[in-house]
C-alpha cells in the first residue's frame, strides 16, 4: 500500500454506514437496462462521473465522485458544478496523485483548490494497490470506479449493488476493457482477502458477469 499525504480527512467516514446497504452507480450501457431494486431507498447511493445523465438517479445520490476531464470538457465541467451545488450530496474529487497534485500531472483532472471551492473533498489516488485504510493509504485510481469502491468498504457497508459497472464495456467491445477487467480482477482479490463477509450483487452484469456473489438481471 501507498502511503498518502492527503486522505487524513477520510477518517471521518469509517464505518460511518456499518451493516448497510449500498447501490454504486456507474455509467455502463447496462444502466439503460435499470429498474429500482426492492427497498432502495433505505440504501446508501453512490454515484459517479457522469451520472448526471441520469436525473431520477442523480437526484437520490448520498454521494457522488468525480475528477478525470474536468478542464477537458466543459459541459462535463458545467455538470459536475451543478451536482457540487446539491447540498445533499457529499462530493468527493480525484485531485491528487501518487503525492502530487493533478494540477502538476497535467491530464486534465481536477485540482485540489478548484475541488475545495467547489465544496468537494479531494483525496489522493495512486496507480499501484488497493488499500483497505483510505485514510492513511492512497486508494487505487486507474478508473473513478475503483475509488469509491475502497471507500465503500472502508466506510462499513455489508451488501453492494453493482449498477452500470461493465467493465469498460463498449458497444463495440462485448468483452470490456482489457487494462479495466485487470483491475477487476485485483479488485476480486484484494475484497476477498480484506472485506470476505461483504457481499456483491451485479446488477444486469456483461464483462462481469459471473465475478462476484450474484447475478440479478431487472
Amino acid at each position: 500500500m501507498i502511503k498518502s499525504k492527503y486522505n487524513k480527512p477520510l477518517e471521518k467516514f469509517k464505518n460511518l454506514h456499518n451493516g448497510d446497504t449500498a447501490i454504486l452507480f456507474a455509467t455502463g450501457p447496462s444502466i439503460k437496462k435499470y429498474v429500482s431494486l426492492p427497498n432502495s431507498e433505505k440504501y446508501i447511493k453512490i454515484g459517479l462521473n457522469r451520472i448526471y445523465d441520469y436525473p431520477d438517479i442523480l437526484c437520490k445520490l448520498n454521494y457522488y465522485y468525480y475528477g478525470s476531464h474536468y478542464y477537458l470538457d466543459g459541459k462535463h465541467r458545467t455538470n459536475i458544478e451543478k451536482v457540487c451545488m446539491n447540498k445533499n450530496i457529499t462530493t468527493f474529487a480525484s485531485a491528487y496523485e501518487d503525492g502530487r497534485s493533478h494540477k502538476d500531472i497535467n491530464r486534465g483532472n481536477i485540482t485540489p483548490e478548484r475541488a475545495i471551492e467547489l465544496n468537494s473533498l479531494p483525496f489522493e489516488n495512486t496507480l499501484h494497490t488497493f488499500t483497505n485504510d483510505v485514510e492513511n493509504y492512497c486508494s487505487l485510481g486507474h478508473s473513478i470506479i475503483f475509488p469509491p469502491l475502497q471507500h465503500i468498504l472502508y466506510m462499513g457497508i455489508k451488501k453492494i449493488y453493482f449498477v452500470g459497472c461493465d467493465g469498460g464495456f463498449t458497444q463495440r467491445k462485448s468483452s470490456g476493457d482489457d487494462h479495466l477487467l485487470f483491475w477487476w480482477k485485483k479488485f476480486v482479490e484484494f475484497k476477498n482477502i480484506y472485506y470476505p463477509e461483504v457481499k456483491i450483487i451485479s446488477v444486469n452484469p456483461v464483462s462481469l458477469k459471473g465475478w462476484f456473489d450474484e447475478d440479478i438481471y431487472t
